[in-house]
């Protein structure tokens, strides 16, 4: 017997750590055991769970497998031979105890719901002057020093221009927003090294950093999908995030238990060269997170349609082949698809590994177009895309036919996805492989002629920065921290790809839907491009990665075995704020609709912890009096804790829905318990 997740006693699927990260802690049969020097250290760190759960520490229910002899427990290490770790087991004892009660699940609640509707956006009052130095900002009663610094090669901070550098400020204050344009000329003859600070003075009682907020003020991250950090001080918060594409792709942002600020670490100016580094404060009137995540959707200009749901299905004859017609229907009927993407492996796939990079160029295929054909015939309605993926290539002959193109690690070596033959490439305007990966999608759109594409690891893969002495960026270095000088120039991947990508990505939209996965575009510049994205979830805390994009989760391959499982998880995505689109293929077949159902298509609002408020729907897993506070109709569905729609009229107390207008306005009151859920349509 091969035990799974539903054997663990001490763990949930997955648990919080002390950093606000949700760590899965199972991959199918697989379980997840921390890197550590012992049993207990990881529970002393950064990295500990929460809630007082040893990471190191694994109970089984083993009641219903134990003979009176010959018992035995295998354990094997299954991590990927890259992993050159060795998996230590000790203290393994054989426990008897008293079975727990059952977990009961709450019931609807009682008493005064929250009215919820969208707020009305207005103007924040605000006073903010400007010195050579420093910002005053005057905000909600309370005052904030906003200061600067930058670094010179000297290995000193400065304020200001100097010897060095120039530097001019410009202020737009604009209705929710205060948005700040540093101009920075280097006066020098040489490569300039400028990191750059800019931080506001406050003691946050509570902070998150790229969404997520650690059980410590002080923190750091360095993630462009969420460049943001917020802090919170009494009932005001204040938020800071880069908007330009250099600065965004540099970001780290940090906060102490005196301030929250962002920083570049990485930025080189040419000489003689101008650079205007762009960045935002978002003052909010309240210490809630989510007025944040709106303020700041609205500053970015990301409240767009996406139109449907979507799912992979393999194409695969051997398997998929074998489904009757009924069953390739109801695959899509269930899943609720608009956009159904074929995976990473066209059959018959080349020598044994996915068809990466020029591979697809490389395969006979006769198999996808008679399955593609098939498809059309039974499912009229749905758009048929087909995965791409810029950076890889798996085919012997590459990194020789490639040379110019590889993604180099520091010590002059190429890069690969964890294991040969998954090498990574850097897709160029002026290089080798730009063109040549790029006939993949003549074949996706010309050959067979598809609806769109699934571009997987759109902005990146693997790894933040490449290493080749022949390409630079223009803009990026390491710097030592102590003398602020250069160690080394390198690219940034997302900056040095950019220019290719945003052309294959601008011919994929011009006439067909182009889906990413990656959550929030690295840079405003395909940011802008305001085409369908979304991020894995094998650990749910990934939605904020989506959380000022398109708000979509992509279902938890690691544990999902079920349609309930993947019901559960999208309302594990409600809770921050995201919607759900299909991962598993083969793995979850749904015999029945879940909430997918009524998700699409969404223009959002408002995000907020547990719902989401689109233009003309709204998707909760909590209860209250909902509307959009004008007197449209609406049309209710209301989802069990295993994710089938009940008959409203059969629904019993405590469980209420009910609609009602008061003062000329449509509302509906929704109390429903634990693992419930339900949509509201606009009509």
């Amino acid at each position: 017997k091969t035990f799974d997740v539903t054997r663990l006693a001490n763990k949930s699927a997955n648990e919080k750590m002390a950093n606000g990260q949700s760590l899965s802690m199972v991959g199918g049969q697989n379980f997840k055991v921390p890197y550590a020097p012992d049993f207990d250290a990881i529970d002393k760190s950064t990295y500990a769970l929460q809630g007082d759960v040893k990471a190191a520490l694994f109970e089984l229910r083993v009641t219903d497998l134990l003979k009176p002899t010959g018992n035995v427990l295998t354990v094997k290490n299954t991590a990927l031979p890259v992993v050159d770790k060795t998996l230590v087991v000790g203290n393994a004892k054989l426990l008897y105890r008293i079975p727990p009660a059952p977990k009961v699940l709450l019931g609807p609640p009682s008493g005064t719901l929250p009215v919820i509707a969208p707020k009305k956006v207005q103007p924040v009052s605000y006073q903010i002057s400007d010195t050579n130095s420093e910002m005053a900002l005057q905000f909600n009663d309370e005052n904030f020093k906003v200061t600067s610094q930058y670094s010179t090669p000297d290995g000193k901070w400065v304020s200001d221009s100097n010897k060095y550098f120039s530097v001019k400020r410009q202020i737009e204050k604009k209705g929710e927003w205060i948005v700040v344009h540093d101009t920075f000329t280097n006066l020098t003859e040489e490569n300039l090294p400028l990191m750059h600070r800019e931080e506001v003075q406050m003691k946050p009682d509570k902070v998150w950093l790229a969404g997520l907020s650690p059980s410590s003020a002080f923190g750091t991250s360095s993630n462009p999908h969420n460049p943001t950090v917020f802090g919170v001080q009494g009932k005001t918060g204040i938020g800071l995030l880069p908007l330009d594409d250099i600065f965004q792709v540099h970001i780290t942002n940090y906060s102490t238990a005196a301030a929250i600020g962002l920083m570049d670490n990485n930025l080189v100016l040419k000489p003689k060269s101008t650079y205007t580094a762009e960045w935002a404060i978002v003052p909010v009137a309240s210490n809630n997170n989510f007025d944040f995540i709106n303020a700041t959707r609205r500053l970015l200009d990301v409240n767009f349609q996406f139109d449907g749901g979507f799912a992979f299905l393999r194409v695969n004859p051997t398997l998929i082949g074998k489904w009757s017609d009924q069953q390739i229907i109801d695959f899509a009927k269930f899943k609720d698809v608009k956009y159904l993407s074929g995976t990473n492996t066209v059959y018959p796939g080349y020598k044994g590994v996915a068809t990466q990079g020029t591979a697809l160029q490389k395969i006979d295929l006769t198999a996808w177009k008679e399955s593609i054909a098939r498809r059309r015939r039974l499912l009229p309605n749905v758009k048929e895309l087909a995965y791409f993926h810029c950076f890889l290539d798996v085919t012997d002959e590459a990194p020789e036919l490639f040379k110019d193109s590889q993604m180099l690690m520091p010590d002059g070596t190429q890069a690969n996805y964890g294991k040969l033959p998954f090498n990574l490439f850097l897709p160029t305007l002026d290089d080798s492989f730009g063109p040549a990966v790029a006939k993949n999608i003549d074949i996706i759109l010309d050959t067979m002629k598809l609806d769109g594409v699934f571009w997987d690891e759109i902005d990146r893969s693997r790894y933040f920065y490449a290493y080749n002495p022949g390409k630079w960026d223009g803009v990026s270095a390491d710097i030592d921290p102590k003398t602020m000088k250069i160690t080394r120039l390198k690219s940034s991947v997302s900056l040095l790809t950019q220019p290719w990508r945003l052309q294959q990505a601008q011919r994929i939209m011009k006439n067909d839907v182009l889906i990413g996965n990656g959550g929030l575009p690295s840079t405003r510049t395909m940011r802008d491009l305001h085409y369908i994205g979304f991020n894995e979830t094998g650990s749910i805390s990934n939605c904020i990665n989506s959380q000022l994009f398109t708000p979509i989760a992509l279902g938890d391959h690691l544990t999902e075995r079920s349609e309930e499982d993947a019901y559960h998880n999208m309302l594990r995505a409600l809770d921050y704020g995201c919607v759900y689109y299909w991962y598993n293929d083969i793995g979850v077949v749904p015999t029945y609709h879940t909430l997918t159902e009524y998700m699409f298509p969404l223009t959002p609002v408002e995000l907020h912890e547990g719902y989401v408020i689109g233009k003309n729907r709204i998707i909760t897993n909590r209860s209250g009096v909902f509307g959009w506070d004008d007197n449209a109709q609406h049309e209710v569905h209301v989802f069990d804790n295993t994710g089938r729609e009940v008959n409203l009229r059969n629904i019993k107390a405590p469980t209420v829905v009910k609609t009602f207008e008061k003062d000329g306005k449509s509302w509906t009151e929704i109390r429903i318990g634990e693992g419930w859920s339900a949509a509201i349509l606009r009509k």
